[in-house]
């Protein structure tokens, strides 16, 4: 009991000059504000949410086909784009606002 109560005092001192939002963001690691709660979101903003994929386009008889769900496709022909095609780990990490070790693994395709 006296132990929690010594904490707190310590931390008092050090959160004395930030306002409630600034702890709340601190403490969640997203935008907390009251503009997010009059938006209906609740009081921190959302996470992000992963970027929608990209489209895979191959060459046709008449030009170039892009389909928005290749899994949907009987014959999945070589795609045409060059580049990535999802979020690397780091992009991810920042999305989450994890560590680089604690991410899930990203849909980037190897090279």
């Amino acid at each position: 009991m006296h132990s929690t109560r010594l904490f707190v005092l310590c931390l008092l001192p050090m959160l004395a000059g930030c306002s409630v939002p600034q702890i709340g963001s601190f403490a969640m690691g997203r935008t907390c504000s009251t503009s997010e709660l009059m938006k209906g979101t609740g009081w921190c903003s959302p996470p992000e949410t992963p970027p929608p994929p990209q489209p895979y386009c191959t060459q046709g008889w008449s030009g170039v086909d892009c389909w928005s769900r290749p899994d949907l496709m009987p014959n999945v022909a070589r795609s045409v784009a060059e580049g990535p095609t999802g979020l690397t780990a780091e992009q991810n990490a920042v999305r989450l606002n994890k560590s680089y070790t604690d991410v899930p693994p990203s849909n980037q395709n190897s090279y």
